[in-house]
C-alpha cells in the first residue's frame, strides 16, 4: 500500500482522512478543536491525536504513511509554523502512526489548495477572524489574518469593534439609547453602555464573547437601523481591500476569470457583509466569480500529501470525490 494522512485542524473540529493511491479513502477520523491558541496545547495535540488513530485504525500496526500534511489554525508565523509541526510531530507520535514526510501549513491556503482546481483562485474567509489566500496555480499568497489586535479585516471581531465604536460615538455625542446601543447590550446581557463598558473590560470578557456581539449587529441591521448596516458593509469593503491585495500580488487581476470561495460563519450569515465584498470585488476585478466550494477543506491536504495536483490522474481524483468525507 502506498498511503497518505490528510488532516485538517480547525478552531472547532479536526478531520484524518487516510488515502491509498489506488484506492483512494480508506480512513477518517474526527476530533474537537486544535488550534493551540484558544483550546491550549495538550487539548489541541489530544484531539489531533484522536482523529489520526481513528482515520489509521484499520493499517497493519508499524505501518508508514509516505506523506502526512497537515492544514492547521494557528500557522500564521515562521515560529507557528514550526510550531505546528511540533504539535503534529507529538500527536502522530501519540496516536502511534509513523510518517516519512511531514508538511504543515496554514488550514486556510490548504482549504485553496482543495477548492481551487489547480490553485488558482481567491479564498475568503470570515468567522471569528479572517484571512485571504491567493493563488496562481504555482504561489500562493496571504493577506490578514494577523488577529484582533491588527485588523481582522470583515470577521466577527472587526463586526464588533465597529459596531461597538460607532455606540460609543452616539454616547460622546449625547445619545446613549441607539438601536445599535441597545443590540449590543442586549447581546451582551446588560442594561445600558456603562455597563457594557464594564462587561467588556472585565478580566472574564473573552473575545469570541465580543466576537459574538456581532450578530447582535446583525440582528440591528435586519431591524433597519442604518448604523448597523453601515458596519457591515464597511467590513465587506474593507474585507474585500484586503482580499484585493493578495488577488494582484499573484496577477489574478491582470484579466480573465477567477473562483472566489467564500468560507466561515460571517459570511455564510451575513448577507450584507457578503453582497458588500462581493460589490467591491466585481468594481476592482471584474473577472471575480463567487463559487460554493464543492470539496471539504481537507481534500486540499490530501492534494498536498499526494505531491499536488499533477499527482492525481483522473482515476484517483473520481476515487477520491466518491468519498463524502471529502465532499463540502
Amino acid at each position: 500500500m502506498s498511503l497518505v494522512l490528510a488532516v485538517d485542524g480547525g478552531g472547532t473540529k479536526c478531520l484524518a482522512v487516510l488515502v491509498d493511491a489506488e484506492r483512494g479513502v480508506v480512513g477518517s477520523g474526527r476530533a474537537g478543536g486544535c488550534n493551540p491558541q484558544s483550546v491550549g496545547r495538550e487539548q489541541a495535540e489530544q484531539a489531533l491525536a484522536d482523529a489520526i488513530a481513528a482515520a489509521c485504525q484499520g493499517i497493519p500496526p508499524g505501518t508508514a504513511v509516505r506523506t502526512a500534511a497537515f492544514g492547521l489554525a494557528g500557522v500564521d508565523t515562521p515560529r507557528g509554523e514550526e510550531e505546528g509541526r511540533r504539535l503534529a510531530l507529538r500527536a502522530l507520535q501519540a496516536a502511534q502512526v509513523t510518517a516519512a514526510q511531514v508538511v504543515v501549513e496554514n488550514d486556510g491556503l490548504m482549504a485553496l489548495r482543495g477548492a481551487a482546481a489547480g490553485g488558482r483562485g481567491l479564498l475568503v474567509v470570515a468567522g471569528t477572524g479572517s484571512v485571504v489566500y491567493a493563488g496562481d496555480g504555482e504561489r500562493f499568497v496571504r493577506a490578514g489574518g494577523w488577529g484582533h489586535r491588527i485588523t481582522d479585516a470583515g470577521s466577527a471581531q472587526h463586526i464588533a469593534g465597529l459596531a461597538l465604536a460607532a455606540a460609543y460615538r452616539a454616547l460622546d455625542a449625547g445619545d446613549p439609547d441607539t438601536p445599535l446601543a441597545r443590540a449590543l447590550c442586549a447581546g451582551a446581557g446588560v442594561d445600558d453602555l456603562y455597563a457594557l463598558h464594564d462587561w467588556l473590560y472585565h478580566p472574564e470578557t473573552g473575545l469570541d464573547a465580543v466576537a459574538a456581539l456581532a450578530r447582535a449587529v446583525g440582528a440591528a441591521a435586519e431591524g433597519g437601523d442604518p448604523v448597523a448596516a453601515a458596519v457591515l458593509e464597511q467590513a465587506g469593503r474593507q474585507l474585500a481591500d484586503q482580499a484585493l491585495l493578495a488577488a494582484k500580488r499573484v496577477g489574478l487581476l491582470d484579466g480573465g476569470p477567477f473562483p472566489v470561495f467564500l468560507l466561515g460563519g460571517v459570511l455564510q450569515s451575513s448577507r450584507r457583509v457578503r453582497t458588500a465584498l462581493l460589490e467591491r470585488l466585481r468594481q476592482r476585478a471584474p473577472g471575480a466569480l463567487a463559487e460554493v466550494p464543492r470539496f471539504a477543506p481537507v481534500y486540499g491536504a490530501v492534494i498536498r500529501a499526494l505531491g499536488g495536483p499533477a499527482a492525481l490522474d483522473e482515476g484517483l481524483r473520481e476515487r477520491l470525490l466518491a468519498s463524502a468525507v471529502l465532499q463540502a
